[in-house]
């Protein structure tokens, strides 16, 4: 009886194992077709969605900005960016470390409007004369550096232009990193090269002022050509000049400035001047360059703001404290309380007759104090007014369709290399200051990119963060462990069921 039982189910299981041994193979042999075919039909069609960048801040992919420039740009733009250098086979911890990874970026968004090349002209010469044939930028001495060209126009761009640095150690020789600035370099010349610049700002030289490197930056991002226009005896304000910049000048401005800049601003010029107070400029008053702001009704007063209000102070410093934007410049930043070291008190002169308008941009608690100082620092107590609300920086237009005007502040903390490295182009102040720009350029500027700089958390450049280690994972992960383990599971599944 068993036997004859046993000759009836033996074939009856044969049969149900060799079903699901063919259930399974097909399974696996179909889940492994499904996995290959959906990673082809998802790089093809998806493209972008499928790459993750894992850098810090998103620093190897272009931002929505960058893309809609890109996508505005007519469908035959050719724009060329050559390295002038043999490509490193592994960027990491290289000064192209964000920088490399980004192109790739631009060249896969930009449907075949941007290139990117990697050529030594030390192997390949040619380059120099394909770039530039007139030699006019000799880019035989930029080995390293990036070439944009569109057309006949050529902008250069420097690895180490592509990131902040903290000055106080880049005064001692050392380049801490601070800030990438690559795809803020990157779109704001190309935007430049595709459709110039609105106007012209003129950066006087030469009064020990401040360096004006991030000036130039902020600048050329907004499509304003930064130019340095030094002092000497033969001194005169060139007719294309737009804006004229006094970024913390130090010694006052001699008479011969003082009559090419009255003109300038008697034929609707605009101005903007930035003076703080320090140990170089203690005992200057600036005698010449208020003669030239009396004539838009303004005036620098030798006096020190400090800050008595606890609740504007920072840190606890009366000379280090918060400003607030005052009415008809709330909405030059997203936040209206501002950043005010070392100010100098600047007014409305009040002079009878003028026809200048002026206004408060930027004013301290209503317990406020002035207070002069001798030529080695020290208060002078007579001269202390306390109390009282003063402005750290004035607004000043003249009459008609496109007046002469100026915005002169009393810190340098909106516009200083010193501020900037330490705070970055994203900073507050610094968008505060941009809006002061669009206000004195308003006639002749046109809408430019707002490209936002990436931070940089360390002081240095690091490899870890990079993109490719990281899409390398992803990698690994998705189109390898997943599918092998999905297969494991298959197998464990019939090994299960084939003795049921």
């Amino acid at each position: 009886m068993n036997k004859i039982v046993s000759n009836v189910k033996n074939p009856q299981n044969d049969d149900r194992s060799d079903k699901l041994k063919l259930y399974s193979i097909g399974s696996v042999v179909i889940l492994i077709a499904i996995v290959l075919l959906v990673n082809v039909l998802f790089d093809k069609i998806l493209g972008k969605a499928l790459t993750f960048d894992f850098s810090d801040a998103l620093s190897n992919t272009i931002s929505q900005e960058s893309i809609d420039y890109i996508n505005g740009l007519p469908a035959d733009t050719k724009i060329r960016i050559v390295g002038l250098f043999d490509k490193p086979a592994d960027v990491a911890q290289t000064e192209y470390q964000y920088i490399c990874p980004l192109l790739d970026d631009y060249v896969k968004n930009s449907k075949g409007k941007i290139t990117v090349d990697y050529i030594n002209p030390n192997t390949q010469p040619t380059i120099i004369s394909q770039l530039d044939p007139d030699n006019s930028f000799n880019l035989s001495s930029q080995t390293g550096n990036f070439v944009i060209k569109y057309n006949d126009k050529i902008k250069i761009i420097s690895p180490y232009d592509c990131y902040s640095y903290d000055e106080t150690y880049l005064s001692q020789g050392y380049y801490y990193v601070t800030g990438n600035n690559a795809e803020y370099s990157f779109t704001n010349s190309m935007y430049i090269l595709t459709n110039g610049y609105s106007c012209k700002a003129y950066l006087i030289t030469g009064l020990e002022e401040d360096d004006s490197n991030y000036i130039a930056k902020i600048l050329e991002s907004m499509a304003i050509e930064p130019i340095g226009l030094p002092v000497s005896e033969n001194f005169t304000v060139p007719e294309d000049c737009d804006l004229i910049i006094m970024n913390g000048p130090q010694n006052d401005i001699s008479e011969k400035m003082y009559v090419e800049l009255s003109s300038f601003i008697k034929r609707g010029g605009k101005l903007f001047v930035a003076v703080d107070f320090n140990v170089v400029n203690v005992t200057e008053k600036y005698e010449r360059l208020n003669r030239l702001l009396n004539e838009m009704n303004l005036v620098i007063d030798p006096y020190l703001i400090a800050e008595n209000d606890s609740g504007y102070q920072l840190g606890g410093y009366q000379l280090d404290h918060l400003v607030k934007a005052c009415e008809g410049f709330t909405d030059y930043a997203e936040i209206t309380l501002l950043h005010s070291t070392n100010a100098r008190s600047v007014r409305s002169a009040d002079i009878p007759g003028n026809t200048f308008k002026t206004a408060p941009v930027l004013r301290t608690s209503e317990n406020a104090s002035t207070t002069a100082l001798d030529q080695y620092g020290n208060v002078i107590e007579s001269s202390m007014v306390s109390g009282k609300q003063f402005y750290a920086a004035m607004y000043s237009a003249g009459e008609g369709d496109d007046p002469a005007k100026a915005f002169v502040f009393g810190t340098m903390n909106f516009t200083s290399d010193q501020y900037i490295s330490s705070y970055g182009i994203n900073d507050t102040n610094v968008d505060f200051f941009k809006s002061c720009l669009r206000e004195l350029t308003s006639s002749k500027q046109f809408n430019t990119l707002n490209v936002p700089t990436k931070n940089v958390e360390n002081f240095s450049l690091d490899a870890t963060k990079s993109t490719t280690s990281a899409s390398t994972v992803v990698l690994v992960v998705f189109m390898i462990l997943i599918p092998v383990l999905l297969v494991a599971l298959a197998v464990i599944v019939y090994n299960k069921r084939k003795n049921l």
